[in-house]
């Protein structure tokens, strides 16, 4: 083999091994895809053991907040709605995380709606693994340290159902199965 075949190889073998390693979260980001979140949250299962059902990731983008993640171990096919609470706490069953995040007082809509809450975002459905992922653009809230739309230390919330988008106060989404607090990566 001569010499600029074997560097040739071995260039594409390093960008092989390099694109192959990347993390979960890398994965899913656009744009840079080794620039790191800047929170994160380990969602556990409010009932039972509190297994961990997912991470959900935080960084800003062009335009907003990028929230990308995966929930694990749902029922296959179904849809489950997550949302950001008002508050970083998951005791009493997620009760206290309170409700959706929702700093201008608007009523609950779709995520796309800049009338609506803050801490609305679209429906998971899980895949034949049981499986959802979510990757989101969400242009109403700040990673910031603190502030009005900062979501630093809230908590987010997986419902039982699929959010209607519709009803008042807060989708029609069931019952909450699983919390995860907001916090610094």
């Amino acid at each position: 083999m001569n010499k600029t075949m074997l560097t040739s190889a071995l260039l594409c073998g390093s960008a092989l091994v390099m694109t192959g390693c990347q993390t979960v979260e890398g994965q899913m980001q656009t744009g840079n895809p080794l620039s790191q979140p800047a929170l994160k949250s380990t969602i556990n299962a409010v009932a039972g053991n509190k297994n961990e059902v997912g991470q959900v990731f935080l960084r800003p983008v062009d335009g907003g907040v990028q929230v990308y993640g995966k929930l694990m171990n749902l029922q296959p096919g179904k849809t489950v709605s997550l949302h950001i609470h008002e508050t970083g706490s998951c005791a009493d069953m997620g009760k206290a995380a309170g409700g959706h995040f929702n700093p201008d007082n608007k009523p609950h809509s779709n995520p796309d709606d800049m009338n609506g809450h803050a801490g609305d975002l679209p429906n998971l459905t899980a895949n034949a693994d049981g499986v959802a992922t979510i990757n989101y653009v969400n242009k109403k809230i700040s990673v910031a340290d603190a502030g009005k739309y900062s979501v630093n230390r809230l908590a987010f919330i997986v419902h039982s159902g699929a959010d209607d988008y519709t009803s008042q106060p807060a989708g029609n989404a069931g019952d909450r199965v699983a919390c995860g607090i907001i916090e610094k990566n």
